[in-house]
């Protein structure tokens, strides 16, 4: 597993999606925005929103086809002839995955604290860290469902953008849906990428009864996320 483990990362350190859609535009979307309107509070706003979207592009869209091309190439199928199980082998590229986009988030928590001078305490930033982790195996989960869906790269990106833009659109990642119509409103309320950007929020300012919330409510989402994900598995494209 441990091998699995260090190979997964070491091959996702050199993805050119992961450098340019987890860092680079959550960092330049981050600075730019925030720099851009000019907010008391909206560098915080931003921060926390280009988190959520750094670690949504990678651990969803970005390992979709991820788990697609190892379906393609039979990874799945080896596995059966070889003394590792299938569950530790997702258990070992999953805590891959997830440990990368820990890292991808706390790069675009660091570049938001040193260019708007925010004073974030350290209970913040350590509070911050089990709400990435329960949210990003969540999204892990289901892009193991996506990618069980598709059967081409194609397929992969037109399922992934149906999901990701309304969840985008309908959350205040970059903006405030106080004005926005009821039914936008309510989708927002149950919208999960939303309980993601309200647990990051929460932990910034220490609020906990918001925090526990939201942390129940993700660790729901990656639940569902895992059943979907188990249900509907392939080994190979049939």
């Amino acid at each position: 597993m441990k091998t699995i483990f260090k190979l997964t990362l070491k091959s996702a350190t050199r993805d050119p999606f992961l450098l340019f859609w987890s860092i680079v535009l959550p960092i330049g979307g981050t600075i730019g925005l925030g720099m851009f309107i000019q907010s008391p509070d909206y560098p915080e706003r931003i921060l926390t929103g280009m988190m959520a979207v750094s670690i949504l592009f990678y651990s969803f869209m970005t390992t979709s086809f991820a788990v697609l091309t190892q379906r393609r190439r039979g990874v799945y199928n080896l596995l059966r002839v070889t003394p590792m199980s299938l569950w530790k082998y997702i258990c070992s590229i999953s805590g891959a995955w997830t440990l990368t986009s820990l890292v991808c988030a706390i790069l675009v928590l660091i570049s938001g604290i040193f260019v708007f001078e925010l004073n974030i305490a350290v209970r913040s930033i350590v509070a911050l860290i089990p709400v990435i982790i329960i949210a990003t195996i969540g999204y892990v989960f289901l892009s193991f469902f996506a990618a069980s869906l598709s059967r081409t790269e194609s397929n992969v990106s037109i399922l992934t953008n149906m999901i990701t833009i309304p969840l985008l659109l309908c959350s205040s990642a970059f903006y405030s849906l106080d004005s926005a119509p009821g039914w936008v409103q309510t989708l927002n309320r149950i919208n999960p990428f939303q309980w993601f950007i309200n647990g990051l929020r929460n932990s910034l300012a220490l609020e906990w009864s918001g925090y526990f919330i939201s942390m129940g409510l993700l660790s729901l989402v990656g639940i569902a996320a895992f059943l979907l994900a188990l249900r509907t598995f392939r080994y190979a494209d049939i």
